[in-house]
């Protein structure tokens, strides 16, 4: 379970609310990516979906939980790069940290 922040300010005036999907809405989510879902990326994909998901609304204006491929990449583009360089760290902190350890690693 997370412990997502109700609300993320992103960038002055800039604000993602946030909701941690449940069972019903990651079935959703699998549903909605079809074969992206079942690929070879399937796990990169569902993760970095269940992070664009998690919102559920931008500047306080409500998202619907999307139900294709194309509406997730649209709420994708709404949250934009700055939303995503702000949710990175709260869905990946685990890769990130394992990361940073095989850069330091390399050195």
């Amino acid at each position: 379970m997370m412990n997502l922040p109700e609300e993320l300010e992103i960038a002055p005036g800039r604000t993602l609310s946030l909701r941690e999907l449940d069972p019903g809405d990651m079935l959703d989510l699998i549903e909605a990516g079809g074969t992206a879902a079942s690929g070879a990326a399937a796990s990169t994909w569902l993760s970095y979906a269940q992070m664009v998901c998690s919102v559920r609304a931008v500047n306080g204006v409500p998202v619907q939980m999307p139900v294709t491929k194309d509406d997730i990449r649209d709420l994708a583009r709404r949250i934009g790069n700055d939303g995503i360089m702000v949710l990175q760290p709260l869905f990946f902190a685990d890769d990130l940290k394992e990361s940073a350890a095989l850069d330091t690693a390399k050195n």
